[in-house]
């Protein structure tokens, strides 16, 4: 058995690629070509994006993502890369500055001495998003990336933020005198709330810190602030529109007291009509200015019923995430628990408890459940074809299946068996009797030849051990090792012949298929020896 290392020292290399798979850059090259090439391996999907082992399970899938992405030569910037997660951390501060800011700047500007050069940097940022958004590929609902530029444009197009970012960050002051235009406009950025809370989630998870309770508050803080500035600033628009703009002012002398910049003033109505707003939401008794417009009554009434609607909403949503956390991620907390007392009462050793964790975590992604209930609850028709569906990507890159019907071939589906191995666990020894194929769902595998030295590695969809199958009596000729955490399906040999009892010619043509398998294995294996003796300096 091959020495088990807690850190694998990849033997084979690629001279050909970095590990960003960019073409290398000379040390002597001009500081323009580094800095391009520094600039493409950002923008390329990074693992230490968190949405990344979210999206992609394993290495190999994020190998192949930035191959292709590499490969095509497009400067579109990956939803899941290194630039993406940190513009996003700072587009979410900038949200939540427009979302404090335009609305108070429309209901209160003329008490605040408002710096113009804060809304034209606001303003130039979100037209900045704008340009980003044409340039940063999306999620399909197929599980796969869009990296199309034409497609990225017309999916943010006809999209429902398009003319809602347009329209709420072009500088209409500049070029209009418009008081409606230039306080209304902005007013669209309230679309962007949930682009703000997502946002907002995936920094909390890059820092992995539980962002719930933080997005809620968030969302009850920005909604008052948002109502609030509404409940001051609708009233005045609307007289504004009747009556113009002298008589407007001349309510606001009157109610108000000035119409010059006094934030001693400012403060004294923004928590006065704060405390209005809120006491509309929450539906506790105030007494109504009988005075203001009867825009202002109509305010207080629909208040009131989104008031009822907003935090039944939000009760129900804390019930729900109440519900589901005692059920799935309390059940796991729960199940860790007693592997634990397991562990301690037999004494294991702090290497193998970490071990046990590792496999834990992963079978059940921090959520338990009982897969043989769920898969007990299923007809036989569907659990055949789920697992038909979960097999298929990989089983159809098996030579030796690809003359058994699909009625033969789903019944050898039920025969595999799943199993999860973790970082450098033997999957196969070299040199013993073998009598199973393996079939990779998800992770990579190191093959390495009975001198030790590293062959190849394999990843999702791949097989090895199909020689094993057909030859009872062969010896292995490798051994593979994991290098992540990896889940296979196992294909004993036994149920393999007895799915195929009836086919003898069928089967002879798989043992044929495996014995020229197994004669160029052989000869790769003897050209490798001629190689090492020849060369000794390689090992």
């Amino acid at each position: 058995m091959l020495d088990q290392k807690q850190t694998h020292i990849c033997a084979i290399t690629d001279s050909d690629a970095s590990e960003s798979m960019l073409p290398a850059v000379h040390p002597l090259a001009p500081l323009s070509m580094r800095l391009k090439k520094f600039l493409k391996k950002q923008i390329l999907v990074s693992e230490h994006n968190p949405q990344t082992s979210i999206f992609f399970l394993t290495s190999a899938t994020i190998v192949e993502e930035k191959k292709r992405q590499v490969e095509s030569g497009s400067w579109i910037v990956h939803p899941f890369s290194v630039f993406r997660i940190y513009y996003e951390m700072w587009m979410a501060l900038v949200f939540f500055l427009n979302l404090v800011y335009i609305p108070l700047s429309a209901a209160f500007g003329f008490l605040l001495n408002e710096d113009e050069t804060v809304h034209l940097l606001l303003n130039a940022c979100c037209l900045f998003d704008i340009f980003m958004n044409f340039c940063t590929g999306y999620r399909l609902p197929s599980l796969e990336v869009e990296m199309n530029p034409r497609k990225i444009a017309k999916h943010y197009v006809f999209g429902i933020y398009f003319i809602c970012d347009l329209l709420s960050s072009l500088p209409f002051d500049i070029v209009t005198n418009n008081s409606v235009v230039n306080d209304n406009f902005p007013l669209l950025k309230i679309v962007r709330l949930g682009t703000l809370l997502k946002y907002m989630g995936r920094s909390f998870h890059f820092f992995k810190i539980r962002s719930f309770y933080i997005e809620l508050a968030t969302v009850i803080l920005l909604i008052t602030h948002y109502l609030t500035c509404l409940a001051f600033y609708l009233p005045l628009l609307g007289m504004s529109v009747t009556h113009g703009s002298v008589a407007r002012d001349a309510f606001i002398l009157k109610e108000i007291g000035t119409l010059e910049h006094d934030l001693s003033v400012f403060l004294n109505w923004y928590t006065s009509f704060w405390y209005d707003t809120t006491s509309y939401l929450l539906n506790i008794e105030k007494e109504f200015k009988f005075d203001w417009p009867a825009v202002a009554y109509i305010e207080a009434i629909v208040f009131c019923i989104f008031g009822k609607v907003f935090f039944a909403f939000v009760t129900a949503i804390l019930l729900e995430r109440y519900r589901l956390y005692k059920t799935v991620e309390t059940k796991f907390y729960a199940l860790i628990s007693q592997v634990d007392a397991f562990m301690e009462i037999h004494k294991f050793p702090i290497k193998l408890q970490k071990k046990v964790h590792q496999y834990y975590k992963y079978k059940y992604r921090m959520k338990f459940f009982n897969e043989n209930r769920v898969d007990d609850n299923l007809s036989e028709n569907l659990r055949t074809e789920i697992r038909y569906h979960k097999l298929r990507t990989f089983v159809k890159n098996v030579t030796i299946f690809d003359s058994i019907p699909s009625e033969i071939l789903e019944k050898v589906f039920i025969q595999l068996k799943k199993e999860i191995y973790l970082p450098q666990d033997v999957i196969i020894t070299a040199g013993v009797s073998g009598d199973s194929m393996f079939f990779i769902s998800s992770g990579t595998v190191a093959v390495f030849s009975p001198t030790g030295k590293e062959i190849c590695h394999l990843s999702d969809g791949d097989n090895f051990g199909e020689i094993a199958l057909v030859f009872p009596n062969k010896k292995t000729t490798a051994s593979v090792i994991a290098l992540e955490i990896c889940e296979v399906y196992r294909l004993d040999r036994k149920p393999f012949k007895k799915c195929l009892e009836k086919q003898q010619d069928l089967y002879k043509k798989i043992q044929e298929e495996a014995k020229r398998r197994l004669k160029e294995t052989d000869q790769i294996h003897r050209r490798q020896i001629l190689t090492t003796s020849t060369n000794p300096q390689i090992l």
